[in-house]
């Protein structure tokens, strides 16, 4: 037992460290001295700080309900991710039992979504407050770079906070607890995806109940068109189709049902997942001069019938 609490504890140190050092790490643009690992450490801990409280009350949110409900849970399980802009891939929980019904099912599906939305939030809006806008110059190269994309509720409150911004000449050099918010965002958007055994899958089964088998699927090939905006959702959909799964296993009828509360709650959620999502979360600055294929399909197709 001793073995595999220290297997969760090395896990959530590690990533730490990636949190910390992805940027850095194996980067041929950046010298591999001490002196850029420390530079690196003071200028980011708040962010993975910040991003693993918000990934463990994200895992507390699955694992208090399950214990509530004396369903056996792990602890969380993080994963660390040494490479690319973020350093992480979250963190899970593994369920060591049958869940008992869909009431269960929908207060342990919820409840990490609704703690890492909150923090990511207010993360969010504190870190955004504290960023700073710059200019563009004309002639700068963009293709070097990554960008992080915009979902309707990180690109109107940037406008409210620090705008009117015109982000095709200017830029937004991100505090620490912007970006911790901006990833949480992304992870709790994720794991709202209604397919499957992710959250939203578990959110939507419970409220929907067998009947939604039957347009679930319909649902999914509506998703993948974000496979024509970003080849992201692409990869997504492999994972929900062979991996996470479409539909979610069978889980049996409470015998009170899950109630109005819990319906108009998930019901927001779902909702609030619309607002989150991030069509293109990670944008090449190549990308900026470059349209989506999405964006070719729509110009051919007005193109053909005489609008454009």
């Amino acid at each position: 037992m001793e073995s595999k609490k220290t297997i969760h504890i090395l896990l959530f140190i590690l990533t730490f460290f990636t949190l910390t050092y992805s940027d850095i790490f194996l980067n041929p643009q950046i010298p591999q001295t001490l002196e850029n690992y420390k530079l690196m450490f003071f200028e980011n801990w708040p962010y993975s700080a910040s991003l693993l409280f918000i990934l463990l009350a994200h895992e507390m949110g699955h694992y208090l309900p399950a214990r509530y409900y004396g369903v056996k849970a792990t602890w969380p399980y993080f994963i660390p991710l040494p490479v690319g802009p973020i350093g992480t891939m979250g963190a899970v929980i593994q369920i060591k039992q049958q869940i008992p019904d869909k009431k269960v099912l929908f207060d342990i599906g919820i409840g990490g979504p609704a703690a890492s939305l909150i923090l990511s939030v207010i993360a969010w809006l504190v870190g955004i407050s504290l960023s700073k806008v710059i200019e563009i110059p004309p002639d700068f190269d963009r293709s070097g770079f990554l960008f992080f994309g915009d979902s309707l509720f990180t690109y109107f409150t940037t406008q409210w906070i620090l705008g009117p911004i015109d982000l095709s000449t200017m830029d937004i050099q991100a505090h620490p607890l912007a970006k911790a918010g901006w990833v949480g965002l992304l992870i709790t958007a994720v794991n709202l995806l209604p397919f499957g055994q992710l959250d939203g899958g578990h959110v939507i089964y419970s409220m929907f109940g067998e009947n939604y088998r039957k347009w679930i699927h319909r649902l999914f090939v509506f998703f993948m068109i974000f496979a024509l905006v970003h080849f992201t959702w692409l990869l997504w959909g492999f994972i929900i189709y062979y991996v996470v799964k479409i539909e979610h296993p069978f889980i049996r009828d409470s015998v009170s049902g899950i109630g109005k509360f819990r319906f108009y709650f998930g019901a927001s959620m779902l909702v609030t997942f619309l607002i989150i999502f991030v069509p293109k979360p990670i944008i090449l600055g190549s990308e900026f001069e470059e349209s989506s294929l999405l964006m070719d399909i729509f110009r051919l197709i007005t193109q053909s019938v005489g609008l454009d």
